[in-house]
């Protein structure tokens, strides 16, 4: 999953709900693609963008089969508005993004692998229902943060006898990480 599109202007904002996190360029997931074709000999590719520059470059890795929805991707990147914004202003096409979104994150949790940015709400759906469905978490890396089950939560590592040993929060703005919650 290759998020580009309206969350890549956000994330250089200090009061963005994943302040840090950054969108990478298509060759940083294809190096990441290129270990998983070292560990586990995948070389078909389903990808899932809302970049219309990432597929022009498809046809520069041939190394991969790649596979994709074929729509207009324009309507994505045409501003840096929140593609939330734009539903509500009606200056898109509600029906396509609904179709093209359910299809993506459908097809996208049937993957044997994944590769992308567990920053995004739309890839960690797709990771937790492709673990559901499977039963057990498939290979994936991340290029940003690991999976949990909460971008509002902290990291939490475990020792081997179930014992939290450490904490990270990844999300600095939040008010709450390591106060105490009044009732």
């Amino acid at each position: 999953h290759v998020r580009h599109g309206d969350s890549c202007p956000k994330w250089e904002d200090k009061h963005s709900h994943l302040p840090g996190a950054k969108c990478h360029a298509f060759q940083k997931y294809v190096d990441q693609m290129e270990e998983m074709k070292r560990r586990y000999g995948v070389t078909r590719v389903f990808l899932c963008t809302d970049d219309p520059s990432v597929v022009a470059q498809l046809a520069d890795y041939p190394q991969f089969d790649f596979v994709h929805l074929h729509f207009d991707r324009t309507v994505f990147a045409a501003s840096d508005w929140a593609i939330e914004l734009k539903l509500l202003m009606a200056t898109i096409d509600r029906r396509l993004v609904a179709e093209t979104s359910l299809l993506d994150i459908f097809l996208l949790s049937h993957a044997d692998y994944m590769v992308g940015t567990l920053s995004s709400h739309f890839a960690s759906l797709a990771y937790e229902l492709s673990s559901a469905a499977k039963g057990y978490h498939p290979p994936y890396i991340s290029l940003d943060y690991p999976w949990r089950g909460s971008l509002l939560s902290p990291v939490s590592f475990y020792d081997q006898s179930g014992a939290t040993t450490q904490e990270v929060e990844l999300n600095e703005g939040r008010r709450d990480f390591g106060k105490a919650t009044k009732t």
